[in-house]
């Protein structure tokens, strides 16, 4: 998987997953005394000639199909590729893997990360640590002085990470109400589209598309609708404090259609960063 699929996956996962920026640091940090464990775990190699991988979680389990180690240690630690070291023999990351697992009654999005993190540990003899840097970056701010929102960015009644929530627990659900975006999270290229999310996903999904870690310095609280559209071959520059590239097709670049799309800004900054470092991750044993 290149780096650019890559990309697109964590950002899909986290969205999968309901996972804002904060809560996924939050899960980096997680000590390994507290994970908790699949019931019943299975791990088989993957395809080698296939680059079809999937993700999911019905009731009661967690799926990954034919996925290689470099993706599954960014969703079980909730880092994207910026975040990530590892500094080890390209055969064994690349590999792909398929894990099939029961889960106990009750599993939230976040325990199922942190059990694929355990299986990892338990099973690949995954040993890390996490390096704090500053590194090059970018804040996420108003654009116009009076602070008001573009065009493309509205304040939404609708709290989906509350929704998803109790989705996962069976609960019956109230109606949407009436002309409210739809619950989900859409990253692509070239496009952002997300309903009922707050500003820290749209931090998690810019962080994304630009390469580079984004911190929030909007003041902006609750929940919001987004629909972002920019140049698919323009996403960010391979460094903060380099000239953005030039548009690939008619949309503007990134950071343009923030500004003009949004009524936000993403200006260049020094900001902290956790950084997972893998010492060791090693093939597991056949089931």
């Amino acid at each position: 998987m290149t780096e650019a699929p890559r990309r697109l996956l964590a950002a899909a996962v986290a969205a999968a997953l309901g996972l804002a920026s904060v809560e996924a640091q939050t899960i980096l940090l997680v000590e390994d005394a507290r994970l908790p464990r699949f019931e019943v775990a299975s791990v088989k190699p993957g395809d080698p000639k296939s680059t079809f991988g999937r993700i999911g979680s019905p009731p009661g389990r967690f799926e990954q199909e034919n996925m290689d180690l470099v993706s599954t240690v960014m969703m079980a630690f909730g880092v994207r590729p910026y975040q990530l070291a590892m500094p080890l023999p390209d055969l064994i990351t690349r590999e792909r893997f398929t894990i099939r697992a029961q889960t106990p009654a009750g599993t939230t999005n976040v325990d199922r990360m942190l059990m694929v993190r355990a299986l990892l540990i338990d099973r690949f003899k995954l040993r890390y640590h996490v390096d704090h840097l500053e590194t090059d970056g970018y804040a996420l701010t108003a654009a116009r002085r009076d602070g008001r929102l573009g065009s493309s960015m509205r304040a939404s009644t609708v709290d989906c990470p509350s929704r998803v929530a109790a989705q996962t627990r069976n609960e019956t659900l109230p109606p949407m109400p009436e002309g409210a975006a739809a619950c989900g999270v859409r990253n692509g290229r070239g496009s952002i589209e997300f309903g009922g999310m707050p500003i820290d996903s749209l931090i998690t999904m810019l962080s994304t598309q630009a390469g580079a870690p984004v911190v929030n310095q909007t003041g902006l609280s609750g929940n919001f609708d987004v629909k972002l559209r920019f140049s698919a071959g323009s996403a960010g520059p391979p460094s903060p404090n380099a000239p953005p590239p030039a548009a690939v097709d008619d949309a503007p670049s990134l950071f343009t259609a923030v500004q003009e799309q949004l009524g936000l800004k993403l200006t260049p900054a020094k900001v902290p960063l956790d950084r997972l470092v893998i010492d060791l991750i090693e093939r597991p044993d056949p089931d």
